[in-house]
């Protein structure tokens, strides 16, 4: 590898591991911790819930910007309805892209000044 090529790899590291919430789908919904989010997907829209139920004929949680502990906020649906489940974590995704931004700006000062910057 030169020396020109690792700054350019180092960023493409960086912007194949950073952004997005990771959302990946499940198939075992018994286990999740209360705050974990979730995305219901219901009829092409994804309703995001923690504090999820999975009942025998039903799905319940809590819409994400409620507090874990509202029973009266909880919504349900027949299990029937629900199209598919996603697990994610948005602030992670946030913090990845932060570090994509702050890594790339100081890769592209990097792969500027490696030869011609220090002038002696």
């Amino acid at each position: 590898m030169t020396r020109r090529s690792t700054p350019v790899a180092l960023a493409f590291l960086l912007l194949t591991q950073s952004c997005g919430a990771g959302w990946r789908r499940v198939s075992e919904l018994d286990r999740l911790a209360q705050r974990q989010q979730v995305q219901v997907w219901h009829q092409g829209q994804a309703l995001r819930w923690h504090a999820l139920r999975v009942g025998p004929d039903s799905v319940s949680g809590v819409p994400y910007f409620q507090p874990i502990t509202c029973d009266t906020c909880r919504l349900a649906m027949p299990r029937g309805a629900v199209d598919s489940v996603r697990l994610g974590n948005p602030v992670a995704g946030f913090w990845k892209t932060v570090a994509l931004v702050v890594g790339l700006t100081v890769g592209a000062g990097i792969a500027y000044c490696w030869d011609g910057c220090v002038s002696n």
